[in-house]
């Protein structure tokens, strides 16, 4: 905390600062096509540099060695996961999306009947509607533009995802050097304010990436075990999968996990256990936000629901879906920044515990 004869206001950098700082935003403007690799690697170095901090001062080993195996510890631990479950769960995808249209026509039957929809004058039936929908997906992929545009951006993302895993390792490895080579340019005091801010963003960024890997390891299991067991919904561990992953996108991903699982046990069951699914999706997402979320999350985290939604937005137009990813922990931790800065404004926020 801050002294009480400190001020944590922030004095004006001089002159060469300002020219530093104003050719570093222009650099990072003309170069935002490129940059979500390097931002999504900055926020997974930012969270585990810690560890390796940790690690590295307890051991006094070298921090390459510590990285590397970090590293080969975490590639052994996805491989294991692969192979265990990529092709159950590929393979129930596969299915899942073959199966979309007909349990499409399904759901349809069952929320309009057999009749079908009636607007004004015109009358559509069910097959209709679901071969319409069917076919407005499918358009995309369908003309030689989208499939090329789809082909570049599997490759685009191919490659986002090796620079990111490159990007990431030279950061745990010098990220620190970078930090302190950029602390230079301020003054001393504004030096020690900055290295406490980011002291408490990253206990944030940190808690946050990682209770949100808990989250998702908790509830696809939950839901997959639910879905086998207890409701006998077909493919379970697909649709495990897939609201684990959707439930990291603040509220747009719960939604659209929900629907996806309202349409596939209305065409296995009926409404009954469609209703059954939504409630218990329902339920299991007040567990977490009242026990879960507390606790591997923390208080810190804690954002207004309008300004995590205003957060979602404007990541998600800027860097797509991987940024409805990235907006919340962003958002945290320019909040823990005003906060800290702006104490009389703002309030302070607890400490992380």
């Amino acid at each position: 905390m801050t002294g009480p004869g400190a001020d944590p206001r922030i004095r004006v950098p001089a002159r060469r600062v300002l020219v530093l700082a104003a050719f570093a935003i222009a650099v990072f403007w003309f170069a935002r096509p490129v940059m979500l690799p390097f931002v999504v690697a900055a926020i997974i170095a930012y969270a585990f540099s810690p560890y390796i901090d940790r690690v590295q001062a307890r051991t006094h080993r070298s921090r390459l060695l510590i990285v590397v195996l970090g590293y080969g510890t975490a590639l052994l631990g996805i491989v294991a996961l692969v192979l265990a479950f990529a092709n159950p769960v590929y393979r129930e995808l596969q299915l899942l999306g073959r199966s979309g249209p007909d349990a499409l026509e399904t759901a349809l039957r069952q929320v309009l009947g057999p009749d079908g929809l009636v607007i004004g004058d015109q009358h559509f039936t069910v097959e209709e509607l679901a071969v319409q929908l069917e076919a407005a997906a499918r358009t995309y992929l369908q003309t030689p533009e989208g499939a090329i545009r789809a082909a570049e951006q599997l490759l685009h993302g191919t490659l986002d995802v090796i620079l990111m895993v490159i990007v990431t390792f030279f950061l745990l490895l010098d990220g620190a050097k970078l930090s302190d080579t950029a602390l230079r340019f301020l003054h001393p005091a504004d030096r020690a304010e900055l290295v406490r801010v980011a002291g408490r963003i990253h206990v944030v960024v940190g808690r946050w990436l990682r209770g949100q890997l808990v989250l998702m390891v908790f509830v696809g299991t939950v839901v997959t075990l639910v879905f086998t067991f207890v409701l006998h919904l077909p493919y379970p561990l697909a649709l495990g999968v897939l609201v684990a992953v959707l439930e990291v996108i603040t509220f747009i991903g719960p939604i659209i996990a929900g629907t996806i699982v309202a349409i596939v046990a209305l065409s296995a069951g009926g409404l009954p256990l469609a209703i059954a699914s939504v409630v218990f999706l329902f339920i299991l997402r007040q567990v977490e936000d009242v026990l879960i979320m507390p606790a591997v999350l923390g208080r810190a985290v804690d954002l207004h629901p309008l300004v995590a939604l205003f957060a979602v937005v404007v990541a998600s137009t800027a860097f797509g879906i991987v940024g409805t990813f990235l907006a919340v922990p962003v958002a945290a931790g320019i909040n823990v920044a005003l906060h800290e800065f702006f104490p009389e404004e703002f309030g302070r926020l607890p400490e992380a515990g």
